[in-house]
């Protein structure tokens, strides 16, 4: 058995015993299940030789002995499928879907197989760590467990090796066990390249939960990073206002390529949002809210709201408006449970419900939601035609800070 860490570094010796330098990194093919070492990089001065593994006569933690001169040597060149496991592998990030969180690859172990030499598993702990700056033979007295946490290889997925940006995590399809609020802290910790190779990874659905619990400042460059039919893909799923809020982050050309792009009428809803100042109350809510006519019984209404749920923003209220969209009135998801099946909206319906316009400020409109202690504003234009609404969490998002919003329940996020 051998560990990466204890193997570099060591000196590389040719035929004739002369020192050719220190092995630089050690190359594995990606056919095989286990990678199979296929070559050697040594670093002598500027350059880096590379040498095949055929050419190697003896290979120890001691040192490497080749059975080529020093002058036959040419500078390394990665083949197809070749992967050189210092340079890509060792010190990358690796997610842990039963533990949740990203954990490092601190060492890589190998062992011989016949002539060969192949890669077994990933090694995670932390004494990994001392091992690699030479307190290996110290950790029995500085921690309670030696041992090394293994990962086995079978169980890594490197995507491409031609990405300069390897991803090294356990198989995609299990980034979906996670809660996208996990996904989302793990892709905080990711390069752009490595995050957008993630979301593409992951299914519209959960990449849309994911993108929505990231912090703002990743959000707009993640969709940078996103090939435009994938960013599209995943601005259909995320809520108007969201997809609004990030298009505007955007250069006018790609917020148009995108727009078009999307399913029709999801982008007239966000061609609608964007057209409102960003901070007055049209730019800060969502056009997907509950309503029913004011003539159907409150069966007929539960049998509605069951069809609009999936694209509503909350259920706590539905509102009720006439045939020219104009709002008469809200009831309650209690009241609308609890009251006879067969009476009808209009006889126990709230009238002339408290909302604002669509030019109302940021602090009109949350110091109405704080005054009457409301879940959700409707957001009406001057001839009553209800336009959306502004929900309990977009008003937190204008009042808190992320860090503060982060500690409340999930209800209110």
């Amino acid at each position: 058995m051998f560990f990466l860490s204890r193997l570099l570094g060591q000196t590389v010796r040719d035929v004739d015993g002369k020192a050719v330098g220190p092995l630089q990194d050690i190359v594995v093919s990606l056919r095989q299940k286990y990678p199979r070492v296929t070559a050697l990089v040594v670093r002598r001065g500027n350059r880096r030789l590379g040498v095949p593994w055929g050419d190697v006569a003896s290979f120890e933690e001691s040192g490497v002995l080749l059975r080529v001169a020093n002058a036959g040597l040419a500078d390394y060149a990665a083949g197809p499928n070749e992967l050189p496991l210092s340079g890509k592998v060792l010190d990358r990030q690796i997610v842990d879907t039963e533990g949740r969180k990203m954990i490092r690859v601190n060492d890589i172990q190998l062992a011989r197989s016949g002539p060969s030499l192949r890669v077994l598993a990933v090694d995670v702990s932390s004494n990994a760590i001392l091992r690699r700056i030479g307190l290996g033979r110290v950790t029995t007295r500085v921690t309670k467990n030696p041992k090394p946490r293994l990962i086995d290889w079978s169980a890594v997925d490197l995507g491409s090796s031609d990405d300069d940006a390897v991803r090294l995590t356990v198989p995609r399809k299990d980034l979906s066990l996670l809660h996208p609020a996990d996904i989302a802290e793990i892709a905080h910790e990711l390069t752009p390249e490595e995050r957008a190779a993630v979301f593409e990874a992951l299914e519209d659905e959960v990449a849309a939960d994911t993108l929505e619990e990231m912090h703002p400042s990743y959000q707009a460059d993640l969709l940078k990073e996103l090939p435009d039919e994938k960013a599209a893909e995943l601005l259909d799923e995320v809520s108007p206002d969201d997809a609004a809020d990030l298009l505007a982050e955007l250069p006018k050309r790609r917020t148009s390529r995108l727009l078009s792009l999307m399913e029709p009428e999801k982008a007239a809803e966000i061609r609608e949002l964007l057209s409102y100042p960003e901070n007055s109350a049209g730019g800060i809510m969502t056009t997907e809210f509950a309503h029913v006519p004011p003539e159907v019984t409150a069966a007929e209404a539960i049998e509605l709201l069951r069809e609009q749920e999936p694209e509503v923003e909350t259920v706590y209220y539905v509102y009720v408006t006439d045939r020219r969209e104009r709002l008469l009135g809200v009831i309650s998801l209690r009241d609308l449970l609890t009251v006879p099946g067969g009476r009808r909206v209009r006889d126990f319906m709230a009238a002339e419900p408290i909302s604002v316009r669509l030019d109302a400020g940021e602090e009109e409109v949350t110091q109405t939601i704080a005054k009457y202690n409301l879940l959700a504003l409707p957001v009406v234009d001057e001839h009553g035609e209800l336009h959306g609404i502004v929900t309990i969490d977009d008003a937190i998002d204008l009042v808190l800070p992320l860090a503060w919003k982060k500690r409340l329940p999930r209800i209110f996020r």
